[in-house]
């Protein structure tokens, strides 16, 4: 690089220092590296160019030793937990030690990926930004939500459970030429990739049975009180008295069961309407209960209050006044 012109004296003030400088410290003086008033001298764009090739593919190959070092940790802590683990300390430590090699190692293809990523957004191109995103000790991870975490080796993320768990991005972004022709375990690492898809698609479809289940229920309950309130109503008493107050009394007992049902199926409305429509569901029972929802109240509910008051007024009964009935508000 001190062929450019202009570099020349940034690399003869670092001569003197070279010798105390270990061999990865050593500035290189790529283009990415320059202030920006070296950046209009002459075969600078040529020579910049060059090393955001060599950029992106370093980036490529780290991000595929990240995706490689997952598999073959993962496959140590599954190996570990069926056939080390109680063991003993020897076989134990031996174990540790084989997965911090390679954890070291992983590290190491993280810093070159962000050092790659660095310089490419040092470029200023605006080209590569989508393509080569941030890298958190929190990507590295998976596939699968019990595999090696970065953050916290061996063990999964608790918080979050299966079906919300995402996988990482590090899986998702095209692979390489030179990963896909050389690693001879790319077709058992697809094959894992499938497998984890299975599983996210028959969560989904189980999730969208128990969402239709659930409709079902709430349907099923509230038709259910609607055709308890007609079984009530339809009882025709023939006590073997013929004293009027017990039949008049059976009657009122008969009404005041009706009125019950149908006042557990209001609530059951009220209580679940809202929420179905806010997603965009329309139950096959909706129209009977709309007008209910949006603040009205049925005109067979408000004439069976108004009978039951004036029937509690003519009893002498100072009875306290009582609002909508609550199906989840049980007295004691």
């Amino acid at each position: 690089m001190a062929y450019i012109p202009g570099i020349g004296p940034l690399v003869a003030n670092t001569t003197s220092e070279l010798l105390s400088l270990t061999a990865e410290d050593v500035p290189l003086f790529l283009p990415s590296s320059l202030s920006p008033n070296h950046r209009d001298t002459l075969g600078f764009s040529k020579t910049l160019a060059h090393e955001i090739q060599l950029r992106i593919a370093q980036a490529d190959d780290s991000l595929a030793d990240i995706r490689h070092h997952l598999r073959l940790i993962s496959g140590l802590w599954q190996f570990k937990r069926v056939n080390i683990s109680g063991t003993g300390n020897h076989p134990n430590t031996r174990m540790r030690s084989l997965f911090n090699r390679f954890n070291h190692r992983m590290r190491q293809s993280v810093l070159r990926y962000r050092a790659a990523r660095s310089a490419v957004l040092a470029a200023n191109l605006g080209q590569h930004q989508d393509r080569l995103k941030d890298l958190k000790d929190s990507d590295v991870r998976g596939p699968g939500k019990n595999d090696f975490y970065l953050q916290e080796p061996g063990k999964a993320n608790y918080g979050t459970s299966k079906g919300r768990y995402e996988i990482s991005w590090i899986w998702l972004v095209p692979h390489s030429k030179s990963e896909i022709g050389v690693n001879s375990s790319e077709e058992i690492f697809d094959e894992g990739l499938r497998v984890e898809w299975s599983k996210s698609q028959a969560r989904k479809m189980r999730w969208e049975e128990e969402v239709q289940i659930i409709q079902e229920e709430m349907r099923r309950t509230i038709v259910y009180y609607e055709w308890k309130q007609q079984w009530w109503l339809e009882q025709n008493p023939q006590p073997a008295t013929s004293d009027d107050t017990i039949r008049l009394g059976i009657s009122a007992y008969l009404q005041k069961q009706a009125h019950y049902c149908k006042c557990m199926a209001e609530s059951f409305a009220r209580a679940w309407l809202p929420f179905l429509q806010s997603e965009g569901i329309k139950p096959e029972w909706e129209h009977r209960y709309n007008q209910l929802v949006s603040g009205g109240k049925s005109r067979s509910t408000s004439a069976l209050d108004t009978e039951e008051m004036s029937e509690d007024e003519s009893y002498g009964g100072n009875f306290e006044e009582e609002g909508n009935y609550d199906a989840f508000d049980l007295d004691d």
